[in-house]
């Protein structure tokens, strides 16, 4: 702010003491609506495309990254939570499982005090038990070892008896089988084992039917009263981290921030980009200004209406008129209020619509990703606006296993304890809903209408650049006179030398063609009384090469090429403007009354060769405007060198320049001029 009031109040004081200030500020004040002016807008259009579009841009994009981080911790806080439930599914119930433990435990007691006596009871019923069976087990084995000997001996003397009545009778053994029949009457011998077998009978009955059935009784009483309560929990989670998520989120926002500031710093220098642009413009309107003073030919393109009148001036006078001008001069010299451009002034129209298309195209694209990404967050931010909740995905319940009177009885009392985790668990909150920033319309509109202001001064850049020439010439009109004098001096100038060139060409390609007459007539011409001779030959007048009149009788008024085999003839008024030269041969010449020098055969030759090697010359001519001029405007049309072919040179007297319609119209084509 500072610097525009320091620079706005040196401008005050310069436009109020200085006229050369003034004159400079009004020289810049077009260049304001031309190629500067359009600079400028650009630069403005990108300083509001920066504080606009793209810094709302980068604010959105901030805004996301904070509920993006947001959103982060709270699933972090809603993860850590759902594993703690996880973890930890009893901990609700947990005094509910021990006021339940510690009832089971006391009929636990109870019930064990209970064994404990029915079991001593059992066990003296047992150990008499015991000693009954052990006693009919003992009895048994007695009555067994006692009433079986009675059978074992009878058995023994029968077998001993067979024994030997086989060793007697040797061959007749066969008589022993009588002793095999009497064998089974030692049975009636074990009549009295029967009574031995009573005792094992009700011992073993006694072990069926009584031992057994009381041991699975006391084992079954056992597991009735045999139970565990536990509660599990398996939960493995593996988490390698240095930092925590709230960490990490502050280094990205700070890094983010790093990077906007970073953005800003840069974009604050353009702020003072203006005052330089402007500061550039006065500095190119005061070289203009000076260029204007100290050179003629600088920018002294213009046919202004002080140059029409000083050209009716002059005209009036007597002098030779410029106006109006030819197409191939309309090409670089341009009337100041005219829309017509010239091929330089169309050029730079042209760069300016590019740079304005390029800037246009980079804010839309910018523009485009503005209101692209506020709508990706305005649909995200109608998306989400109500809670998003999850239910608990663990449901928790006591199961009891087991069958007997003591398991209905645990299953009785946790019947009513079913926990269901029914709490609700938020998983996205309006907490991290973010806001996003709408894009500026008023800003959009500045952009297009920056934009449409630079395509104005673009398209009138040609024009604008004129009113600098205007501005200077109201500040110095002296100059303008000099200039336009200058200029109209110029015009001449280069139509003489454009004329010159073209009656050279003429006068060769007619020598080329046959010249005006034939050999034996330019010959006779050169002898005293050739005129008479050729008239009495019937040979006709020969015509001048570079108007194509009749030479006249009188030898004065003609001037013939004194080299063999050259057909140069001319009258006297285009001998003297081709400066004494014959342009066949390109010799200088000299008249008849001048005298005549005798050549040698070795100068007829080289002046033989010269004149063979010009007959192969041709080309087109082109006027030279300026004094560099560019290759763009060197070109000339046939129409337009016809045109330039029929123009009078006032500058000269009419008699230098005899109209060269006839010979153009026949044998010129394109004329080139060689320096």
């Amino acid at each position: 702010m500072y610097t525009t009031i320091a620079m706005a109040a040196l401008a005050a004081f310069g436009l109020g003491l200085s006229a050369g200030v003034r004159a400079d500020v009004t020289v810049m004040l077009p260049s304001l609506c031309s190629g500067h002016g359009r600079s400028f807008l650009l630069f403005l259009f990108v300083s509001a495309l920066l504080s606009g579009p793209l810094t709302n841009t980068f604010e959105n994009t901030e805004r996301a990254a904070a509920s993006l981080l947001c959103g982060a911790e709270l699933a972090a806080n809603q993860t850590q939570e759902l594993m703690q439930r996880s973890a930890t599914p009893l901990f609700s119930a947990l005094d509910k499982i021990r006021e339940i433990s510690s009832n089971a435990h006391a009929v636990a007691g109870r019930v064990q005090n209970f064994i404990h006596t029915l079991t001593d009871s059992v066990r003296h019923v047992a150990r008499t038990l015991r000693n009954v069976l052990h006693f009919l087990v003992d009895i048994g084995d007695k009555c067994n070892a006692i009433l079986g000997s009675p059978y074992r001996k009878c058995r023994a003397v029968f077998l001993d008896a067979r024994a030997d009545c086989s060793d007697l009778l040797g061959e007749f053994n066969f008589l022993c089988d009588i002793v095999d029949v009497f064998l089974p009457l030692c049975s009636l011998a074990r009549a009295g084992e029967l009574f031995c077998t009573i005792p094992s009978y009700i011992a073993g009955h006694l072990k069926k039917r009584l031992a057994a059935p009381t041991v699975a009784a006391f084992q079954r009483l056992k597991r009735e009263f045999d139970f565990n309560v536990s509660a599990s929990v398996k939960f493995d989670l593996d988490a390698n981290s240095s930092r925590s998520l709230q960490q990490v989120s502050r280094d990205i926002m700070e890094e983010v921030s790093s990077e906007l500031h970073l953005f800003q710093t840069l974009s604050a220098p353009l702020t003072y980009g203006g005052l330089v642009l402007l500061a550039c413009s006065y500095l190119r309107a005061v070289r203009y200004r000076r260029r204007f003073l100290s050179d003629l030919d600088f920018d002294n393109v213009y046919i202004s209406a002080q140059f029409e009148e000083l050209d009716r001036q002059l005209t009036s006078g007597g002098g030779a008129s410029v106006l109006p001008i030819t197409r191939l001069e309309a090409k670089t010299y341009i009337t100041p209020l005219s829309f017509h451009l010239s091929g330089r002034e169309w050029r730079a129209v042209l760069a300016g619509v590019v740079s304005v298309l390029r800037h246009l195209v980079m804010g839309s694209l910018l523009v485009a990703l503005d209101f692209l990404v506020f709508w990706i967050l305005d649909q995200v931010q109608n998306q989400v606006k109500g809670d998003v909740v999850a239910r608990a995905p663990v449901t928790v319940a006591v199961q009891v296993n087991g069958s007997g009177y003591a398991s209905d009885i645990f299953r009785d009392l946790v019947t009513s304890f079913n926990i269901l985790q029914g709490g609700n668990i938020t998983v996205i909150s309006r907490k991290c809903l973010l806001a996003p920033s709408e894009p500026d319309y008023s800003t959009c509109f500045t952009l297009g209408f920056l934009l449409g202001l630079s395509l104005l001064v673009s398209l009138s850049r040609g024009l604008m650049q004129r009113c600098r020439r205007l501005a200077c010439a109201s500040y110095h009109p002296h100059r303008e006179q000099e200039r336009i004098r200058f200029l109209r001096q110029q015009i001449l100038d280069q139509r003489w030398t454009l004329g010159n060139v073209l009656r050279r060409s003429a006068a060769r390609i007619r020598a080329d063609a046959g010249g005006g007459g034939s050999h034996l007539q330019a010959l006779l011409l050169r002898l005293p009384g050739g005129v008479h001779l050729s008239h009495l030959l019937g040979l006709s007048l020969v015509t001048c090469l570079a108007c194509g009149e009749e030479v006249r009788q009188d030898e004065d008024n003609m001037a013939a090429c004194d080299v063999p085999q050259c057909a140069g003839v001319f009258c006297r008024p285009c001998f003297h403007s081709l400066g004494n030269t014959c342009v066949a041969c390109e010799r200088p010449l000299t008249s008849q009354e001048d005298g005549e020098e005798e050549l040698d055969s070795s100068d007829d030759e080289q002046l033989d060769s010269t004149h063979r090697a010009t007959r192969r010359r041709r080309g087109a001519v082109s006027m030279a405007t300026r004094p560099r001029p560019r290759e763009s405007d060197t070109g000339v049309s046939p129409d337009s060198e016809l045109s330039e072919a029929d123009m009078t040179y006032q500058d000269r007297p009419e008699s230098w320049y005899p109209d060269l319609n006839t010979t153009q119209d026949e044998t010129l084509h394109r004329v080139i001029t060689h320096t």
